[in-house]
């Protein structure tokens, strides 16, 4: 397994489509909090008067872990999907499958190596998305001259593990359809337009159905559950919230659930099925 890790690693640590990722996490961080910061500077007239759409309060340094769960989903997880897709289903256009299969060690040892290794990316993912937002806070309240004082410890734990969960399961489903279907293209369209389009139409519709009776069904999707677990990081800054229907508690059993069962899926059909 250390071997398989070890050559997983060197295959993908300068891997681009990775690099980009991390680009694009930073990127859209970095945008988040601009766009905010000018809102919050420059406000917009209103029926009841001018008034901030944003607070500053929101773009300090103790409130960024709370912050920068807008710019994680559903961005941060549609890219989590494009990178699982790719990851496991350029293997198959290049060829190089065979070549994994055909050595040792044997196919479940080679896929949890790289099940490890795209844990890790996305952990770093995760860890520039967490970097990105607290350098952008330190630059709003340096110009604002507002004190720096970060976030409670446990607050920023449980902040980057809730993204690492969601990037992960996110990604999970692009492996799972890469492997499936063979190919990355394919696997990563279809990736997007379930999290982008099927599922919220899917929510929606079950919603509609007998006055929103079979309302517990649509707390079992993915993108609902990660949209609890985000929405449960806030403060006073942010003004009163109503409380998430789906509990944090439940979304993480259902990552969880959702992010295993895919990987194991997957690991069925890499042993059963001919490589070819």
């Amino acid at each position: 397994m250390i071997a398989t890790i070890k050559a997983e690693w060197r295959k993908s640590r300068l891997r681009p489509g990775f690099l980009i990722g991390a680009g694009v996490i930073a990127g859209i961080t970095i945008l988040v909090y601009a766009a905010n910061w000018y809102l919050a500077l420059h406000p917009l007239a209103t029926r009841g008067g001018d008034r901030a759409i944003v607070s500053l309060a929101t773009l300090y340094p103790d409130q960024f872990v709370n912050n920068v769960m807008g710019a994680a989903f559903p961005i941060g997880a549609a890219v989590a999907i494009v990178l699982g897709a790719l990851f496991a289903g350029s293997e198959y256009g290049w060829g190089t499958v065979k070549t994994m299969f055909t050595q040792r060690p044997g196919r479940l040892t080679v896929w949890g190596g790289r099940l490890f290794v795209f844990g890790i990316w996305m952990l770093i993912l995760t860890l520039v998305l967490f970097g990105v937002g607290a350098a952008s806070s330190v630059v709003v309240a340096s110009f604002q001259g507002h004190a720096i004082t970060g976030p409670a410890a446990i607050d920023l734990a449980k902040g980057i593990g809730s993204i690492w969960l969601i990037f992960t399961v996110n990604g999970a489903i692009g492996l799972a359809l890469g492997v499936l279907i063979r190919q990355s293209a394919a696997a990563l369209g279809i990736g997007l337009t379930y999290v982008l389009a099927v599922e919220i139409i899917a929510v929606r519709i079950i919603n509609l159905i007998n006055n929103g009776q079979f309302k517990n069904v649509t707390e079992q999707f993915v993108n609902q559950n990660a949209t609890a677990l985000t929405q449960s990081f806030t403060s006073a800054a942010f003004g009163a919230a109503p409380s998430p229907a789906i509990s944090a508690d439940h979304a993480v059993l259902v990552l969880a659930a959702y992010g295993v069962g895919l990987v194991i899926v997957a690991a069925g059909l890499l042993r059963l099925r001919d490589v070819t």
